[in-house]
């Protein structure tokens, strides 16, 4: 997916703005504010994600979670709820660092916040894409799936990429609204800001997707077949 420019913002792109463009000593005082705000609410995002890949890692290896249906069912309950805080945290990391953008933006002069948003690069992925249970691909390893098993999965695929495609349409539409604010080198917060978050709640959406997919096609799966996919996969 086409990523966000705006969600590419990193401590070294204020470097480098303080670096090209004179700050006042209260400019530079605010962007610290800034800054020290957002590390440590990444810091602390961070950490709980880490916390629930973890749980999730230590749920998946854990002995006897598949050994009858019972346990089966209790055991994917289970996944399903980390998967879904996963995603609500990952969501809420990327409004933090919007915010964080927004907030140091207003720092600037307006000949200042257009070198800024010049220098924002785009995301090279999502964060999901360091994740690989929530990846198609995982579906493509070797489980012995049956032909009505594979229909389904081709469906659930299908289903997620159009929602993609869904998700990138309103971000690239989001960023041609955006683009002649920016271009005008006249900045107007109140069109800029709305747009900005209309892309982080984008970035969330798609997070959520992918997270749908994979809560609906590993159910899909035979309780062996689990087995299978977390031996393969070294959760064993």
């Amino acid at each position: 997916m086409k990523m966000l420019l705006i969600l590419g913002i990193t401590m070294a792109t204020l470097v480098a703005v303080q670096a090209q463009v004179q700050l006042s000593e209260n400019q530079q005082v605010k962007l610290f504010d800034a800054a020290q705000g957002f590390s440590q609410q990444s810091t602390l995002f961070e950490g709980l994600m880490q916390n629930k890949l973890t749980e999730l890692a230590i749920e998946l290896q854990r002995e006897g979670r598949l050994s009858d249906e019972s346990s089966a069912v209790a055991a994917s309950e289970r996944v399903n709820a980390i998967l879904m805080d996963l995603g609500n945290l990952y969501g809420e990391f990327i409004k933090t660092k919007v915010q964080f953008v927004l907030k140091a933006k207003n720092a600037l002069t307006d000949e200042q916040k257009m070198y800024f948003l010049s220098q924002l690069n785009p995301s090279d992925s999502l964060t999901y894409k360091k994740i690989n249970f929530l990846q198609p691909e995982l579906f493509d390893l070797p489980l012995n799936l049956s032909l009505e098993q594979e229909k389904k999965l081709i469906v659930l695929e299908s289903d997620l990429m159009i929602e993609e495609t869904k998700i990138e349409c309103h971000v690239s539409l989001t960023l041609l609204d955006l683009r002649p604010v920016l271009m005008s080198g006249q900045m107007q917060p109140e069109i800029v800001d709305p747009l900005v978050l209309e892309l982080a709640n984008l970035a969330a959406r798609s997070i959520d997707n992918r997270v749908s997919f994979f809560l609906k096609a590993k159910d899909v799966l035979t309780r062996d077949q689990k087995r299978l996919m977390a031996h393969m996969m070294g959760l064993d």
